[in-house]
């Protein structure tokens, strides 16, 4: 479990209400170990997430019903966030069993990226977005400022 804290001058305390709700799953007195990492800025963070799940909503939306050897097809968001990220050029090739070369995803770990290159990565899946997504085809076309505005917007209610 990954439970988001802030350090406070009498220690550390949850970042948020999901975060509140984990740490209550332990009981009084239970001893864990905790494993530190110095977060990115979170509300970057945050915001990044806010951009993904906005561009994953419209792509849902607008995905055509199919099955496949009997069985629904359905998008995936961790499926999306990942094709956006190699869209956005952020990716390692990689071969499969079969010998075929693969991308798979740079990781967007706090400990496998910097906070520069994640505002690198915020930036270009702003352009992947708005040519894969928001391009008219599929939904409204939309600018990159708008894209950012809704993005500010929302991030700023969550």
């Amino acid at each position: 479990m990954q439970v988001l804290t802030m350090r406070v001058p009498s220690g550390f305390v949850p970042a948020d209400d999901d975060a509140r709700e984990d740490i209550k799953r332990f009981p009084i007195g239970s001893v864990a170990r905790l494993d530190f990492k110095l977060m990115r800025n979170y509300q970057f963070h945050k915001k990044y997430f806010a951009l993904v799940d906005l561009g994953y909503q419209y792509f849902a939306d607008s995905c055509p019903q199919q099955e496949y050897k009997g069985k629904a097809v359905l998008p995936n968001p961790t499926r999306f966030r990942k094709d956006v990220a190699i869209m956005a050029g952020f990716f390692t090739p990689t071969w499969n069993i079969k010998g075929e070369l693969r991308v798979e995803a740079d990781s967007i770990s706090f400990a496998r990226m910097s906070q520069k290159r994640f505002e690198e990565l915020y930036s270009a899946t702003i352009q992947a977005l708005l040519n894969m997504v928001f391009n008219g085809e599929r939904v409204k076309k939309w600018s990159e400022q708008e894209l950012r505005s809704v993005c500010e917007q929302i991030e700023a209610f969550q």
